[in-house]
């Protein structure tokens, strides 16, 4: 038995959809008329339980049964006359083809629900894609568009529109006529500005606008379920204010852009899980961070910060927290508190010394300390019982302290481009070690053999 859905439509919509009349045109032919009468709408279960149809073929020997066709990968290189007559078409997914233009008559499936349109050569949609009132799915990935039409704004049944790899250089401000509209993705266009209208998608879970040109983005505090904001690599240099209002945010992707400072109040995004903003130019953190309670990844590799503020230490469920290639000369004591961190990255930074609060880090299982200004090694080290990776490479260190034998879970141990004479023999425990890397350390040719006879095939020597 089939689930109906109704809807309200205007008074010429409901015409159209009654109609008997759907126009199609084929290459250096006429205008056709042909009698199509729109059929029911499936609900999503009902419309689950239907066939789909990979054949045009088979399809057209039974239109009226055709509720989901999928041609893609067909080397399509026109949209298929036949489609015409499928009165009950809901599910059209014509990906990777060749067709380089849709039709003004795809505004007579009034029915269609869901239209993949990925992998072709389009360059323009029709006005004409605002007749289908009841479409929740447009994918128009990896073509050509560089604009779309503004009758984009009527498709209010939106929920996904997907446009990433086009050639978008803007959107029309209609788009923020989408109430419903969750999932918006415009990765990897051209885009150099969002209109001010896309703050009015109250519904939206989704913005994703990676690798366009973008260098500021609109006020968002209207968009109070947005979940996962991801713009890496544009040219943003500051976050709207108004982002602290988003409740919701779970996750923050702004890697590889111009930021100089995070919102002052960015502590208020209590559920925030992950802030990914490496490659920017943050000088320092606002110390409202320490109230994202929930931040598991902060990853602020490659920005220019010189210290840490000690509201780090409330991060309690930090498991991930990367600072390579910034401006650190020590590590406060602070964030040696994060009881719950599983990878802490330094790499890259200006450390001389490890503070001995390391040892409260019981949990790190990755340390990657290389390339700094380390000389010598706190013995608290031998407390982070749980580390099994072990950077060190690129320091100037001399000797390792023996307490580093307590370390029995260590798999792998770097210690190239050091000073190093020799090591410990309390490196002998290290009985699950699978990676020991000595090489360019001023190390004897009877240390080596001592090293090698002890670790056979584990030692990485110049």
């Amino acid at each position: 038995m089939y689930i109906l859905r109704f809807f309200a439509l205007p008074f010429f919509v409901l015409c159209a959809c009654s109609g008997v009349k759907a126009l199609a045109q084929a290459p250096n032919q006429q205008l056709v008329t042909i009698g199509v009468a729109q059929g029911i709408v499936l609900d999503s279960i009902a419309l689950a339980g239907q066939k789909t149809y990979y054949s045009l073929r088979e399809a057209a020997k039974e239109p009226s049964k055709v509720y989901k066709l999928n041609l893609s990968f067909r080397k399509l290189k026109a949209f298929p006359l036949e489609i015409a007559q499928m009165r009950n078409l809901q599910v059209l997914d014509l990906g990777n083809n060749e067709i380089t233009a849709l039709p003004p008559q795809i505004g007579n499936f009034g029915n269609l629900q869901y239209l993949n349109l990925s992998n072709n050569q389009l360059t323009s949609l029709p006005k004409q894609i605002g007749n289908l009132l009841l479409l929740n799915t447009l994918h128009v990935t990896h073509n050509k568009l560089t604009a779309l039409p503004s009758e984009i704004g009527m498709l209010l049944q939106l929920t996904r529109l997907v446009l990433m790899s086009n050639q978008l250089t803007s959107l029309p401000p209609e788009i923020g006529a989408l109430s419903n509209l969750r999932v918006l993705d415009v990765n990897n266009n051209r885009l150099p500005a969002f209109p001010q209208q896309i703050g009015n998608l109250t519904n939206l879970t989704t913005l994703a606008a990676n690798y366009n040109y973008l260098t500021a983005l609109p006020p968002l505090g209207k968009c109070a379920k947005l979940e996962f904001l991801q713009v890496v690599g544009n040219k943003i240099s500051a976050l709207p204010e108004d982002i602290v209002l988003l409740e919701n945010l779970r996750i923050v992707d702004v890697v590889n852009n111009k930021l100089t400072t995070l919102p002052h109040e960015i502590g208020s995004l209590k559920r925030l899980e992950r802030l990914e903003a490496s490659v920017n130019k943050l000088s320092s953190l606002p110390h409202s961070i320490g109230g994202c309670e929930s931040l598991q990844m902060l990853a602020l590799g490659f920005n220019q910060i010189n210290a840490l503020p000690a509201e780090m230490k409330d991060l309690t469920r930090l498991r991930t927290l990367i600072l390579t290639g910034n401006q650190l000369t020590t590590l406060d004591s602070n964030t040696c508190l994060l009881s719950n961190l599983q990878t802490l990255d330094l790499s890259s930074n200006k450390l001389k010394r490890l503070p001995d609060a390391v040892r409260y880090l019981t949990n790190v299982q990755n340390l990657n300390l290389s390339d700094n200004q380390i000389t010598s090694l706190p013995s608290e080290l031998g407390e982070m019982g749980r580390l099994q990776i072990l950077s060190l490479s690129g320091n100037q260190i001399a000797a390792l302290p023996s307490d580093i034998g307590r370390l029995t879970d260590l798999q792998t141990l770097l210690l190239n481009g050091n000073k190093l004479t020799t090591l410990p023999e309390e490196i002998v425990s290290l009985v699950q070690l699978r990676s020991l890397e000595i090489s360019a350390n001023p190390l004897s040719a009877v240390e080596k053999q001592r090293l090698a006879s002890k670790f056979p095939n584990l030692v990485g020597t110049d």
